[in-house]
């Protein structure tokens, strides 16, 4: 079932690919590539009619996931924030973008943006993390759906091994990100992945150059996150920890 609905992504992200040209949007805008995963889960649920997945498609805005909404704007700021700040210590110089500076409006980017990275998630977070974190738990179903999607984005190998290699451990750190985030959730789900990974394309174009491969800018950031992914790991594991002991002492 993973290895179908893989290669019908996969198969459908290239078909996008070969179609937005010919429709003369710019990627910029939307890529999209990103509705792959989406077919993907479609075609799941044609091949497999009797079986209800564990989709976690709710779009709840309870308080729960309202306090993770802010949790994630809040990792990607300081994310930024640290990958800004060693650049600059660094000296390494940066191939962003300001929004002014953008061929379309950056209402339109935005909006856009979230669409295509809710796309994306719905394959990846509401259907194949829920999936696999009924079978694995929450760090390992979180890698291998970071590895999935990473090397899904097949375009990266290209760039060179360091780019490459760089791009997979931040997506694999992203993904277990994502994986505590939506951890005993089925609400929300796609609005925290597709909010969390819109945040994350939009910091990379307007701060790193998302279109410039570049190697150096890159592994800084997949360091960024890395070192987020640990941090929210030791957090969620004391969060529990507690939760544990004021359960015990209710008892």
């Amino acid at each position: 079932m993973v290895l179908w609905f893989y290669l019908v992504a996969c198969v459908a992200a290239g078909l996008f690919g070969l179609v937005q040209p010919a429709l003369a949007i710019d990627p910029v805008i939307i890529q999209f590539n990103q509705f792959g995963p989406a077919v993907g889960v479609l075609a799941v649920l044609l091949a497999w009619r009797g079986w209800r997945p564990p989709l976690a498609a709710g779009f709840g805005l309870s308080r729960q996931v309202l306090i993770r909404l802010v949790v994630l704007v809040v990792l990607v700021g300081v994310i930024f924030a640290v990958f800004v700040g060693i650049t600059e210590l660094a000296g390494v110089s940066r191939h962003g973008i300001r929004p002014g500076q953008l061929p379309y409006p950056f209402w339109l980017i935005l909006a856009a943006q979230t669409i295509g990275a809710c796309g994306e998630e719905f394959g990846w977070r509401c259907f194949l993390q829920p999936y696999l974190r009924a079978r694995f738990g929450v760090v390992f179903s979180g890698t291998l759906v970071g590895l999935l999607w990473g090397v899904w984005h097949v375009q990266v190998f290209s760039r060179g091994l360091v780019f490459a290699a760089g791009f997979l451990a931040m997506a694999v750190a992203l993904s277990i990100m994502l994986a505590v985030l939506q951890e005993r959730s089925r609400h929300g789900v796609l609005i925290i992945a597709g909010g969390f990974h819109m945040l994350v394309n939009i910091g990379m174009l307007l701060l790193a150059g998302d279109a410039d491969g570049d190697a150096v800018q890159l592994s800084l950031t997949a360091a960024c996150v890395l070192t987020a992914c640990g941090v929210l790991l030791v957090a969620a594991q004391r969060g529990i920890a507690l939760t544990r002991v004021v359960r015990g002492n209710r008892a």
